[in-house]
């Protein structure tokens, strides 16, 4: 089965560092029929998601993804080979974002006589990207799939009040044992561990593979710095809120999660989900996975969502022009 082409996008803005965006792609042997540009979630990096990019390619789509700023190995021009977490916050800029995934895509895609049909798929952080991003500029895509999606949260105001007195003292950029200890023991919560696991991120897969690999990967199994949580919970308390869906457009939905997912919060949280965006002029859909938990595409049972997704892709494609009759006396 191919790999994903690697390739580098750079970012050159005013009165901020050049970026270098490390991006991949996957195109279908034949012209792809469409596009699918992958939003990944907190402390990931963009190979783990090269099997999905696989079966999108096998359905007859062009897959893209890239490393968010302060994750993976994208980072300053000038880092000089130091991780990009040590060097640059990725900000809190739903317009730099936005212009991050534009940037991607275009670089990415080629160009053809009719726009290629774009769907945008994020999961867990990248729900919240890819949900902003449609709700600025439904046009853009042509459906919008939100595997993980984190639930309205209560807690963001206060918590984002802490952080910023914390930071006061510490710096932005401290990375605080008890907040990464609260973080991962508020998801782990109420799940068992196996006898061979280890008990840590039971909440992620019940592929105990899966959860073994994130655990040893120095570059997704990181503690994570005070500005990293406080950009997470901005993204949060901005896809809750109404004023950030301005323009409302037909832009389908789908919404996938586990039912032991504590980040979506499963059914509850997803139908919590489904009745916002339609209070917000959208019309999404909606699957729970019972026996899942949050990362679903990396789960034991990952082709049912990987499927699932590629139906709803697959279902909302134009419909391709029939072939003129042939000429009078054609053979």
């Amino acid at each position: 089965m191919n790999t994903p082409e690697l390739t580098t996008v750079r970012r050159a803005e005013k009165h901020s560092p050049v970026w270098l965006l490390s991006a991949a792609r996957l195109m279908p042997e034949k012209p792809p029929r469409f596009g699918v540009q992958i939003l990944y979630g907190f402390s990931e990096k963009k190979e783990r998601w090269f099997p999905f990019m696989q079966f999108i390619a096998a359905c007859g789509g062009a897959a893209v993804i890239h490393d968010l700023r302060g994750f993976g190995a994208t980072a300053p021009e000038e880092s000089n080979g130091r991780p990009a977490e040590a060097l640059a916050d990725f900000g809190y800029s739903r317009e730099m974002l936005t212009d991050d995934i534009d940037a991607v895509w275009q670089a990415c895609i080629p160009e053809t006589p009719t726009p290629l049909p774009r769907f945008l798929f994020g999961h867990g952080m990248g729900a919240l990207i890819a949900g902003l991003y449609a709700a600025a500029q439904p046009s853009e895509v042509s459906g919008l799939i939100l595997s993980g999606l984190p639930h309205r949260e209560r807690l963001v105001s206060p918590a984002l009040a802490w952080f910023s007195l914390e930071s006061v003292f510490t710096g932005d950029g401290a990375c605080l044992p008890l907040l990464n200890r609260i973080a991962e023991t508020r998801c782990n919560k109420g799940f068992t561990p196996e006898p061979a696991s280890d008990g840590r991120y039971l909440w992620t897969t019940n592929d105990l593979a899966a959860r073994y690999e994130f655990a040893a990967d120095p570059v997704c199994c990181r503690p994570h710095p005070l500005r990293d949580y406080r950009n997470l919970l901005r993204l949060v308390r901005d896809f809750w809120r109404p004023s950030s869906w301005e323009k409302p457009g037909k832009t389908p939905v789908l919404l996938l999660t586990g039912g032991s997912d504590p980040v979506s919060r499963g059914g509850t949280g997803t139908q919590s989900a489904v009745r916002f965006l339609t209070d917000m002029g959208f019309a999404p859909a909606a699957k729970v996975y019972p026996d899942m938990r949050h990362d679903i595409f990396m789960d034991t049972e990952r082709e049912v969502p990987f499927t699932d997704a590629m139906r709803f892709v697959l279902t909302r494609l134009p419909k391709r022009a029939a072939a003129p009759d042939p000429p009078e006396g054609a053979q």
